[in-house]
């Protein structure tokens, strides 16, 4: 199906709110999503029909009307985090970030100095932000994964790094791990924290009482590191989404 080209207009308590259509390739399912702006987005696969899509938007308007009001109005921006909070975690270290403007989008790394440098074209500096820190990210997660694996001695048959849009990672039933690129945005206990939490899943692929023992004789302080965790989602996890 091709993209709509206008939006849908739909009522939600008592406005006209408009719906974006996305059709994607690599869409598993239709999805109905909120995000800042606010902007109200229907993702379904390529190949569903349009009156599928629509049928699932109907059906789901009394959930858009709970979570519409509660949309924050604008969207967070990667760049201005960075000015904020000038550093990122790079396996087990805390680097310092600064930015600097080039041809391209790269980065180079400092790792005597603990220091990130980002170059970034004039134009689309957001995205070319995001696409050097998911670049990072894939170096960095990776090696982390690797380090962490061999001190709990466990083993991962894949890392993928990747943009998830409601979680820090997951871990199949084969062993292969998927990363939020995100994670190097938080400091190195808690990134930590969510490698040892899939780590935990190697052993046990639920959250049974095994599971949490496991958690915590790997990170004793799990509980603390999880808090810090929930109070950095509604920083964090939108940025880069613009």
């Amino acid at each position: 199906m091709k993209p709509v080209a206008q939006p849908i207009a739909v009522h939600v308590a008592g406005r006209v709110v408009q719906v974006w259509p996305k059709p994607s390739d690599r869409a598993r399912r239709v999805r109905l999503s909120v995000k800042p702006g606010p902007r109200v987005e229907l993702t379904y696969p390529a190949n569903t029909s349009q009156a599928s899509a629509l049928a699932f938007l109907k059906d789901n308007l009394p959930w858009l009307e709970q979570v519409f009001p509660q949309a924050r109005a604008v969207q967070p921006s990667l760049l201005a985090h960075l000015d904020k909070f000038p550093w990122v975690t790079l396996d087990e270290r805390m680097m310092e970030v600064s930015l600097a403007t080039g041809p391209r989008a790269r980065l180079v790394i400092a790792k005597e100095t603990d220091a990130v440098q980002l170059f970034l074209p004039e134009a689309g500096r957001e995205e070319a932000a995001v696409r050097v820190l998911r670049r990072l990210a894939e170096t960095g997660l990776t090696l982390a994964v690797e380090r962490l694996a061999r001190r709990v001695g466990v083993n991962v048959d894949a890392v993928s790094v990747r943009d998830q849009t409601a979680r820090w990672g997951s871990c199949s039933q084969l062993g292969a791990l998927s990363l939020n690129w995100r994670l190097v945005l938080l400091p190195p206990v808690v990134h930590d924290h969510v490698i040892y939490h899939e780590l935990a899943h190697r052993k046990h692929m639920d959250h049974s009482d095994r599971f949490w023992n496991q958690l915590a004789a790997w990170d004793p302080d799990w509980k603390k590191h999880d808090r810090e965790l929930t109070k950095r989602w509604n920083i964090i996890m939108d940025l880069g989404r613009a």
